[in-house]
């Protein structure tokens, strides 16, 4: 087997979109108890009174109390790491076809026929549209709302925290570049206008919360910081692709999908 062929198949689980893989309790809604995750002090440090080394805090917009309500009940149906408590502020009846590229041989998520919206009623999916589209303002354009760099999250629950959260990736399929970025990321990374550079690479991900006590906030991460705490360092790094795994802060539940003209749908595990 051709050596090419090795660093695509490596490249691809590294970046790629649909790489976590979720838990059996959050797929049967069955919880196994409280767990310890590598990223547990990641989740603690970012939650807690201090801005950390290694994140820029980015200010959130204020919502209307009910919005803020429905966060709290999201959240709250998130850890059971049930389903069906889920499914109750997704809207089945608009379950939608997230779009294929390249003659439908890039599909972007792991099952783009299974993308369903929010309730309008609960003001969450526009919630969710609204960090999609503001993340590339507050990260002076570093970050593009495209199919090549920005239209992903993760929603995970950290049970030891009690905390909810979305990892956003961006700069999913940069394009290749002998010099600069020799990897075949397959038919997704076609005609990309994603330029990589070690600069905005090592910042491509972002971290939505809401905590224990129902406080929100975003944070862009500095993947190639190192703090000298062990366990923080441990979830850094991971150059060229610097990619933050969700699967390190606890249970993977659902996949965010959004595209400019399109509503914002999830898919859960």
């Amino acid at each position: 087997m051709r050596p090419k062929y090795f660093l695509y198949i490596f490249a691809l689980q590294l970046i790629s979109p649909a790489s976590s893989v979720p838990l059996t309790s959050a797929q049967n809604g069955t919880p196994t108890g409280t767990r310890l995750f590598p990223g547990d002090s990641f989740i603690s440090t970012l939650i807690g009174n201090h801005v950390p080394s290694f994140a820029t805090s980015i200010p959130l917009s204020g919502v209307s109390a009910e919005t803020q309500k429905n966060l709290s009940l999201f959240r709250t149906a998130t850890l059971t790491l049930n389903k069906s408590h889920l499914t109750d502020f997704l809207d089945n009846s608009r379950g939608f076809l997230y779009p294929v590229f390249e003659r439908k041989r890039c599909q972007l998520g792991k099952d783009t026929d299974r993308v369903v919206p929010f309730y309008t009623s609960n003001a969450l999916g526009a919630y969710f549209e609204n960090i999609f589209h503001m993340i590339p303002a507050w990260t002076n354009n570093e970050i593009s709302l495209s199919r090549f760099d920005l239209f992903h999250g993760h929603l995970f629950a950290n049970p030891i925290t009690k905390a909810v959260g979305v990892v956003f990736h961006s700069k999913e399929y940069p394009a290749q570049n002998d010099d600069t970025f020799p990897f075949n990321l397959g038919f997704c990374q076609i005609n990309s206008d994603t330029v990589f550079s070690e600069r905005t690479m090592r910042k491509r991900n972002l971290i939505w919360v809401i905590d224990a006590a129902d406080r929100t906030s975003l944070w862009w991460i500095d993947m190639a910081i190192q703090t000298g705490n062990s366990a923080i360092d441990s979830i850094l790094g991971g150059e060229p692709f610097y990619t933050l795994y969700e699967s390190n802060f606890g249970h993977v539940i659902a996949d965010f999908y959004f595209l400019k003209n399109l509503e914002l749908g999830a898919s859960l595990y």
